[in-house]
């Protein structure tokens, strides 16, 4: 699953790799703890203008039929690769508002004898990671709100003994698709990650609680 990730990336960075329009609002601080219910940014596409754009939306997928946002029993962070498209909740953000989630790195807990160590994940390169997520609009301006879940799929067998999930890791050449830009086969974009692209390492234990945020939380315990 992913749970927790670090999106301290700056500004610019992002404007040049993916491409895009910055269209956050003013305020969009770096996080090196985003936790779920908080506002991540994505990069999304505008049909409208044919443009992709760098938006905030909130963790935490809203279904549209919902009445009242804050009475919602269901906001899912994550939609797993092999339900996505059968389910009722899913399947209308996955057929039309696919986005990429950029991040540093993400993070882990493993269970062991002194309860669960935390792990931070990253490219063995050191390129930013770009996850897959979903997003969902609910309402109307001005009360219209945007919110995101990411995709997971199975571990790789080198990461399992963290954890037997992992978020979608998508390559560069995999964007334009998963974005809609261009046709081809979505569903077959949802695979785990090459063997050999991502490193781990251990983290301080602070990392757990959402309070915490600094760049020491990446930093090797």
């Amino acid at each position: 699953m992913c749970g927790r990730f670090s999106q301290a990336l700056p500004a610019e960075l992002m404007v040049r790799l993916f491409r895009a329009e910055d269209v956050r609002p003013w305020g969009s601080e770096p996080s090196w703890n985003m936790a779920p219910m908080q506002s991540v940014t994505v990069v999304a596409r505008d049909p409208a203008r044919d443009r992709r754009v760098l938006s905030r939306m909130q963790w935490g997928l809203i279904a549209p039929w919902e009445k009242v946002p804050e009475w919602a029993k269901v906001r899912p962070i994550n939609a797993r690769c092999e339900t996505i498209e059968r389910s009722k909740l899913f399947v209308r953000s996955f057929e039309k508002r696919r986005c990429l989630v950029p991040a540093d790195a993400w993070y882990e807990w493993m269970k062991d004898g002194a309860g669960k160590t935390p792990y931070a994940l990253a490219r063995a390169d050191k390129a930013p990671v770009v996850l897959g997520g979903i997003w969902e609009s609910w309402g109307r301006f001005p009360d219209r709100r945007l919110t995101v879940a990411i995709v997971t799929t199975p571990a790789i067998e080198e990461l399992a003994h963290i954890h037997d999930r992992m978020p979608l890791v998508l390559e560069p050449e995999d964007w334009p698709l998963w974005l809609g830009e261009v046709d081809g086969d979505v569903p077959g974009l949802m695979r785990p990650a090459a063997p050999g692209h991502i490193v781990t390492w251990r983290v301080g234990r602070a990392v757990g609680n959402p309070r915490n945020n600094g760049p020491e939380l990446l930093a090797a315990a």
